[in-house]
């Protein structure tokens, strides 16, 4: 189920969100519609299911907005976007537009072997409603200061984050396709 859009939302940060819930439904309707064979089919001991891949990109979405909160509730100022921002910020994506695997953050990489894909789904959707809470308040002269600490490339403005995000979900579209076919 789409959510509801803001009224005032910026611009750029509403199309980064919608894009983000574009992707949120496609990979759950692809998961939830797979038969239960292919939902949980590990390709070897060492990798994981398709059910375990949207726990991962649900559990991601969850720490990124985890941090969102906190650093945006401490009440300490932000700093503003530094040319190693956008840097950084830049090789993060590009990184993961290759077509090459990456070792997952500690708090991202352990995945329960059972999964159940409902409660991942919505859990998923809780926390995009919680991003939408946070995008649709977000002052727009904030927009290009340093607001969430991703662990490979430090700080990192708003639409910085909702890029990484999009571009996170990206890089396992092809992993995603091959675990349901």
């Amino acid at each position: 189920m789409p959510l509801k859009k803001p009224i005032a939302m910026n611009q750029q940060l509403q199309s980064s969100f919608q894009l983000l819930e574009k992707q949120r439904e496609e990979f759950s309707a692809w998961v939830q519609k797979a038969p239960a064979v292919l939902q949980h089919r590990k390709p070897s001991a060492d990798q994981w299911s398709a059910a375990q891949l949207l726990f991962h990109l649900a559990k991601v979405d969850q720490q990124v907005v985890n941090g969102l909160e906190k650093r945006l509730g401490s009440g300490k100022a932000l700093r503003p976007m530094r040319l190693g921002t956008r840097v950084r910020s830049f090789l993060l994506n590009l990184f993961l537009r290759l077509p090459i695997k990456f070792k997952a953050p500690p708090a991202v990489s352990e995945v329960p072997e059972e999964v159940q894909i409902p409660a991942v789904i919505k859990d998923w959707q809780d926390t995009r409603a919680r991003l939408l809470v946070l995008v649709s308040g977000f002052p727009e002269n904030q927009l290009n200061r340093e607001v969430f600490f991703h662990p490979r490339s430090g700080m990192i403005t708003l639409p910085q984050t909702l890029r990484f995000m999009l571009e996170h979900t990206e890089h396992h579209r092809r992993q995603m396709r091959r675990l349901l076919s």
